[in-house]
């Protein structure tokens, strides 16, 4: 479940986190406007090479993938013999690279090299790209009484490097023969978390006091054996190699939670979701009427959030989430007859303005609003529900249709690099700031949002334990207190062949600025900020102020 999460949130976070957002992310691919007539088309070609070696792979999709929106928006070709690639008539623009080959995987240290900017009437040549051979993951799962276990779903999710950074990849599966092994294949070097989601049948048991307490199941299991995704053991894999990671499924106690969710519209589908703070979780479509019944559900408490998706005439998906704020308590028996009430939720409104007399294309410019979970200990990690992108008008206006109920936080985000210095200063609503605590969403809110030229910025330099640059290093900026909640207060960023690094548009503030040969883990999670306390530099930014700084690597 908490992988889903993690999904839901990476996609969000690619069409949101630049510009006014967070300066230094990295701009997604996107498609969109035509772009202008009698341009000149140009050719972009080049070489794919494994690393180490230098031999050229064959039958590579190369894909360039528009960095803004351009038409159209993509172009592909496959690598011949000597890896050798060639894309004609290619607009001008800016592209992100991506690789894809079976046996292969992308280098993830050179991922900052993987752009390309085509410029009218110049051809781009003698590019090269590095891709390493790919890392495997098998072993074997069996129960507790070492017995294999069949048609289980093993995922491999990556702890370090591409998950810290919400890329594509980060996650890989496999799944049990009926000798309980399994293979997960085609991985890029790394860490990864491994986890086993067994079919959630019913363990055979003679014992009548397991009967009494509740059906017996099958549960989520990671390696090297835990219920709970913190006490994970990482696996850890490189170029061409395979781990294993072999372990026994666990079982639990199990109960029946049903009931019913009031306030859900006849049209369309929705689906329940219940999810728990240590990544155990349930979800299910709604039958008529918002009935919903699990038969098989782990003690915990379990927040709850139904999505909803109504199909138009021939028009794409509208998307809606809601919210629950009454949680779910399952403890020792079956939780029947829930009656569970929807957030009312509404449209959230309001008009940008930016500080001193610059005039602002505000139609370059979205938002969106991130959902904290009701009972969170700490903020961060913004991990509950999100709205989909809504754009900014010409005047500065916008609307955010059917936003879930519950304290949001406001996320700007913008389709220019012009904005990569600004950030947003201040959020009003009645008159009353909610740019660090967030705000309850409720039917007619309405936002004034004010945005500043003035981001403050962080120019350095990561080295290693003897003083040297360290390449490719991975840098992120984590907020002081008061400020974890925001989606735009961290910054990720990756330093050069000579260990440089640049962060833009910061909010002023105390950050604590971290460097890891490879990030490990999700650098927005509060659990991330209490692990390196202490680890990395402090420094206090002021409204438009640049500090430059040396960061030590961080290495695990």
């Amino acid at each position: 479940m908490k992988c889903l999460r993690r999904i839901v949130i990476g996609v969000l976070w690619a069409g949101l986190c630049t510009g006014v957002c967070a300066g230094q992310a990295e701009m997604p691919p996107a498609a969109g406007t035509a772009a202008a007539p009698n341009v000149t088309k140009n050719i972009v070609e080049g070489k794919v090479v494994q690393e180490p070696g230098g031999q050229g792979i064959r039958k590579v999709k190369v894909m360039l993938i528009a960095r803004v929106s351009q038409t159209p928006p993509a172009y592909e070709t496959i690598t011949d013999q000597a890896g050798q690639f060639k894309v004609e008539t290619v607009e001008p623009g800016e592209y992100t690279v991506r690789l894809e080959r079976s046996g292969y995987a992308a280098d993830a240290k050179t991922k900052r090299d993987k752009t390309v900017k085509v410029i009218a009437g110049q051809d781009t040549k003698d590019l090269v790209f590095q891709m390493l051979a790919a890392a495997v993951i098998s072993g074997k799962i069996v129960d507790f009484e070492g017995d294999p276990v069949p048609n289980v779903d093993v995922m491999a999710i990556a702890s370090s490097g591409t998950l810290a950074t919400g890329s594509a990849g980060a996650l890989a599966r496999g799944a049990t023969n009926d000798l309980g092994e399994y293979r997960i294949a085609d991985l890029s070097p790394g860490k990864y978390i491994v986890r086993a989601t067994p079919p959630k049948s019913q363990v055979p048991s003679a014992n009548e006091k397991d009967a009494a307490n509740g059906r017996l199941v099958y549960v989520n299991t990671y390696f090297p054996g835990t219920l709970d995704e913190l006490q994970a053991a990482a696996v850890e894999v490189s170029a061409g190699g395979t781990a294993t990671a072999s372990f026994a499924v666990l079982a639990s106690h199990a109960y029946r939670v049903s009931g019913t969710v009031t306030g859900v519209g006849a049209q369309g589908m929705a689906q329940l979701m219940l999810s728990s703070k240590n990544g155990q979780g349930e979800e299910q479509n709604l039958a008529p009427g918002g009935k919903f019944d699990f038969p098989n559900v782990l003690p915990g408490t379990y927040h709850a959030q139904v999505i909803m998706i109504s199909f138009g005439n021939g028009q794409s998906p509208q998307i809606k989430m809601r919210t629950i704020r009454t949680p779910v308590e399952v403890n020792g028996s079956d939780v029947v007859g829930l009656q569970l009430q929807l957030d009312a939720g509404g449209d959230v409104s309001g008009k940008f303005r930016v500080e001193g007399d610059e005039k602002i294309n505000w139609s370059e410019l979205n938002v969106s609003l991130l959902a904290v979970a009701e009972g969170e200990e700490e903020p961060g990690g913004l991990q509950v529900a999100f709205t989909q992108p809504a754009g900014v008008q010409e005047d500065g206006s916008f609307v955010i249709k059917d936003a879930p109920g519950g304290n949001c936080q406001l996320a700007v985000g913008a389709r220019s690099e012009k904005f990569r210095d600004y950030y947003t200063k201040s959020v009003l609503l009645g008159g009353r700031e909610v740019v660090d605590t967030g705000f309850a969403v409720s039917p007619g809110t309405i936002l004034e949002v004010v945005v500043s030229a003035k981001g403050a910025g962080i120019e350095g330099t990561v080295v290693d334990r003897e003083g040297k640059p360290a390449a490719g290093a991975s840098v992120v900026s984590i907020p002081g207190g008061g400020k974890l909640g925001r989606p735009d207060a961290y910054q990720y960023a990756r330093a050069d062949d000579s260990g440089h690094f640049v962060m833009r548009g910061m909010n002023p503030g105390e950050f604590m600025v971290l460097a890891f040969e490879e990030l490990q883990g999700n650098y927005r999670a509060p659990e991330f900020a209490k692990k390196y306390e202490g680890k990395g530099e402090k420094v206090e930014l002021d409204e438009g102020g640049k500090k430059s700084m040396v960061v030590k690597l961080i290495t695990e």
